[in-house]
């Protein structure tokens, strides 16, 4: 004999449904992205602020370009040298990320990732 009941759907219980993005991805201020490896805090930085980082975020100062050099004898930064863009700050879950940690601080995947930036003006 064949059973000809029908299954009422909103009395079923349904399969638990995953909640995981299909790819690795992180949240940078609220906003869902695609992670890829090797992601730090600066290449993250560099990524959102565009061009006017470039010039302050893990690059390297042309060749030929004189550092000049501080009252106290060491190097000051020049544009182009590996130094970290003013006016931002960088929270990794929750937990501030020192300025000279970013070019060594990885970007896990599934991070949450707050990026602060200064504005002047009144």
């Amino acid at each position: 004999m064949t059973d000809t009941r029908t299954t009422d759907i909103r009395t079923t219980e349904a399969a638990a449904v995953p909640t995981v993005a299909p790819y690795p991805a992180l949240t940078v201020n609220g906003v869902t992205h695609p992670w890829t490896t090797d992601l730090t805090v600066a290449v993250l930085v560099r990524n959102l602020l565009g061009d006017d980082a470039d010039a302050a975020v893990g690059a390297v100062a042309p060749v030929g370009v004189v550092t000049p050099v501080g009252t106290d004898g060491t190097a000051a930064p020049v544009a182009g040298a590996a130094c970290a863009p003013t006016g931002v700050a960088v929270a990794l879950d929750d937990a501030i990320v020192p300025r000279g940690l970013w070019a060594s601080t990885p970007v896990p995947a599934g991070a949450r990732v707050e990026v602060v930036t200064a504005v002047q003006g009144g």
